[in-house]
């Protein structure tokens, strides 16, 4: 399922990313070009519009060395684990310059893995490296033993992603996910926005690509004269399909499915998911268990989908993320009597 020039037939999934996204071309030729202009780019769009498929369909078509992280993963609470990014974020790309001069082994770095085991895959990697490519790694080992204070080491980590691409003598591309939650981390570490801008401005031979799913905040944060990185990326925006897109992506995932459906029926549907992918297919996913997808389908259908108490967690939980002021124009909206839907 798709429109590619490569026809694929693809089954509807929910929750999970995927390399192939439906009638996303245009964004993944606008952001492989953008890379090859060593153009740094911000991607923003809503929470499951699909963002993190089409960066991986991006890493997937790049021979360029490359890491992604999301900094979501090192939330906790209203803070942030700074060391705990820095160290994974140092180990990503490690393993991935390692990769490329050492191509008869493979490197893993789990970032999944948490405290000592995280410490201890990276002083493995950070063995390897010294003792069968002699590079140095002292910025990385200062991390681990704490010698000096979060501030020079963090200035030494940022460097890290240049001074790898110079030893491969390879452009590196890196890729922070959910980039507006590394402000957390200024309470750690006052001033780590005005540090990355002022190292990555000057790192010639990396592409840094960020990507998140608060639009407002990250608006603000590269469109204010005040803020550290104001006009430094270039965005790119991921939007919900249009109803005609999300019409035909309806469509040819039930004829990839073998299900029979009424055209009046999708166009019910689609009136009701607001074109976000994710919810597209979970529709899709829960309509199979219709002998036909028609009106009293979809009616049936979608009862379900606002019922469903995982899905009422998961819209309470990404409500719940949102700043005061979102989440009392959301309100408000919803007093007045706004149409509610699931892609608010």
């Amino acid at each position: 399922m798709g429109t590619h020039e490569l026809w694929v037939p693809m089954k509807f999934i929910f929750g999970k990313p995927t390399d192939n996204p439906f009638d996303r071309e245009e964004e993944i030729r606008t952001l492989l070009t953008l890379i090859n202009r060593k153009q740094p780019v911000s991607v923003i769009g809503s929470r499951r519009v699909g963002k993190t498929s089409i960066l991986l369909k991006v890493m997937s078509s790049i021979s360029t060395p490359h890491v992604y992280i999301s900094a979501e993963d090192f939330v906790e609470g209203k803070s942030f684990d700074l060391k705990s990014f820095l160290i994974s974020f140092s180990g990503l790309i490690i393993a991935e310059t390692l990769k490329f001069l050492d191509t008869r082994r493979k490197f893993i770095f789990d970032i999944k893995e948490k405290g000592e085991k995280l410490i201890s895959s990276l002083r493995d990697l950070i063995g390897y490296a010294k003792i069968s490519l002699n590079l140095n790694l002292a910025e990385v080992e200062v991390l681990l033993e704490n010698k000096e204070n979060l501030r020079d080491t963090t200035r030494g980590i940022l460097d890290l992603p240049q001074k790898m691409a110079e030893t491969m003598g390879k452009d590196l591309v890196i890729i922070v996910d959910e980039f507006q939650y590394l402000r957390l981390a200024e309470q750690n570490l006052p001033g780590l926005m005005h540090m990355m801008r002022s190292k990555w401005q000057f790192h010639k031979n990396v592409e840094y690509i960020v990507s998140g799913s608060a639009v407002g905040i990250l608006e603000k944060m590269f469109s204010t004269n005040t803020e550290p990185f104001y006009q430094f990326f270039y965005p790119v925006y991921v939007k919900p399909f249009t109803k005609d897109v999300s019409k035909v992506f309806l469509m040819e995932g039930f004829k990839d499915e073998g299900k029979s459906f009424e055209e009046e029926g999708i166009e019910k549907a689609i009136e009701e998911l607001d074109g976000f992918p994710a919810w597209l297919n979970y529709f899709g996913i829960k309509a199979l268990s219709c002998n036909k997808v028609d009106n009293d389908c979809v009616e049936k259908t979608i009862k379900e989908i606002v019922q469903d108490p995982i899905i009422r967690n998961i819209i309470e939980g990404e409500y719940n993320k949102l700043g005061k002021n979102a989440r009392a124009i959301l309100s408000l909206l919803a007093k007045k009597g706004v149409k509610e839907t699931l892609g608010e």
